[in-house]
C-alpha cells in the first residue's frame, strides 16, 4: 500500500507529464509546414495554422471572420488560393504560439491582429511579429498572461502601427515601457489599462 508522500508523489508526476503531452501537441499543431505552405500558398497555409489553433481570420473583402480550417477548400479552386488574411483574432480557446509564426511570412495583407486572453502567446511570439513589419497597423493585447515588459519593448519594429492597445498587461514597470513606446512609435495611438 503506498503511503500519502507517496500517491502526492505519483500524483504530480502525472501532473507533469499531461502538462508535458499537451505541450507536445501544442507544439506539433503550430510547427511550420514548409511544403504544405509551397503546396497552397502563404495565406491559406497561415489560416489553416490559425484556425487548427483555434484562432479566427478574415480575409481581404470579406465581413466574417471564419473559424474552422475545414471550411477551406484546398483543391485547384483558383479563388480560394488568391484568399488574403487581412485580421487574424486569438482568443481565450487559441493555442497559437511563437514555433508558428513563420506562418505569418509572406501574408502581406494582415493589418489587424486581436490576442485575447491567449495564454500561448508570450515574449518569443511579440519578438517574432516582427515579420509583419511592413504591413501591421492594429495590435490588441488583452489578458495574455505570458507576456511581460520585454516582450512589450519588441512592439517597437512594427514601425507602421497606427493603433496599439494593451489591457489587462501585468506589467513591472507601466510608466517605462509605455513611454519608451511612445518615442519609439510617435504615429501610433496607443491605450493602456490595467
Amino acid at each position: 500500500m503506498l503511503s500519502i508522500i507517496s500517491r502526492f508523489n505519483l500524483f504530480e508526476k502525472t501532473i507533469k507529464n499531461k502538462r508535458s503531452l499537451w505541450q507536445w501537441v501544442d507544439d506539433t499543431f503550430n510547427r511550420f509546414d514548409e511544403e504544405r505552405t509551397k503546396e497552397i500558398g502563404s495565406n491559406l497555409a497561415c489560416a489553416e495554422w490559425l484556425m487548427k489553433n483555434g484562432a479566427q481570420v478574415r480575409f481581404k473583402g470579406c465581413k466574417e471572420f471564419v473559424s474552422h480550417y475545414d471550411c477551406l477548400t484546398t483543391g485547384q479552386d483558383r479563388s480560394i488560393k488568391q484568399l488574403k488574411i487581412e485580421q487574424v483574432y486569438a482568443g481565450k480557446e487559441a493555442t497559437i504560439s511563437h514555433i508558428g509564426f513563420n506562418y505569418f511570412k509572406d501574408c502581406e495583407n494582415i493589418s489587424d491582429i486581436a490576442f485575447v486572453g491567449c495564454h500561448t502567446i508570450n515574449n518569443k511570439a511579440l519578438n517574432k511579429l516582427q515579420i509583419l513589419k511592413n504591413c501591421l497597423t492594429s495590435l490588441k493585447i488583452s489578458s495574455c498572461v505570458n507576456i511581460s515588459d520585454e516582450g512589450i519593448l519588441d512592439i517597437e519594429y512594427l514601425q507602421l502601427l497606427n493603433h496599439l492597445e494593451l489591457k489587462n498587461i501585468q506589467f513591472k514597470n507601466q510608466i517605462k515601457v509605455i513611454d519608451h513606446l511612445k518615442s519609439k512609435l510617435p504615429q501610433c495611438n496607443i491605450i493602456f489599462s490595467e
